[in-house]
């Protein structure tokens, strides 16, 4: 018995970030919920008891506590697609503080051109911390500091907090913003 044909892909191109606004706040928080549940098998969380995960960054985002933070929607095709958060990193330069494309777009290429826009906006040290055991991320975050820099980056891990393994880190530095002939 042969396996039946996966259903097409939806469409990924083109792929546009749109600055989060006061009219954004609804989509932001479900997809923050997406996201949330997407890392609860690695940080092995459950809901709580109306169903919701706590999403400290989207929150404090929301809130505006954080002056230098900036957030964007990610659309692919025109449909929501996904999300970045970034704000200011206490050791200088800038950080994303979420990352989050739909399982329907990933694989598509849609994540890659929003990281790589949102840093080429702001030339200059990044930091980007991810957690290893979450599958596929160290792989992507280093392709795209690679893009960005070629082999000028490093890579170090965070200390271990005592619920989990340790965040890792990929720090860059983007003297400037080069911008590819095609946005592919």
């Amino acid at each position: 018995m042969t396996s039946p044909a996966a259903p097409p892909r939806p469409e990924s191109r083109p792929v546009e970030l749109h600055p989060v606004g006061r009219a954004d706040r609804a989509v932001l928080t479900n997809l923050g919920q997406l996201f949330r549940h997407d890392l609860s098998e690695s940080y092995g969380h459950v809901p709580n008891d109306d169903g919701s995960f706590n999403d400290r960054t989207v929150d404090l985002f929301l809130a505006g506590a954080d002056p230098e933070a900036r957030g964007w929607l990610i659309t692919a095709a025109g449909r929501t697609g996904g999300f970045v958060l970034t704000g200011a990193d206490p050791g200088g330069g800038r950080t994303i503080s979420a990352f989050f494309v739909v399982r329907g777009l990933r694989r598509t290429g849609v994540g890659r051109i929003a990281a790589l826009e949102v840093i080429r906006m702001v030339p200059g040290r990044w930091v980007i911390g991810f957690q290893r055991y979450n599958p596929g991320v160290e792989d992507f975050w280093s392709a795209v500091a690679t893009e960005l820099t070629g082999d000028s980056w490093e890579i170090h891990d965070g200390p271990a907090p005592a619920t989990r393994p340790p965040d890792t880190f990929i720090t860059l530095d983007l003297v400037r913003a080069p911008w590819p002939g095609n946005r592919t």
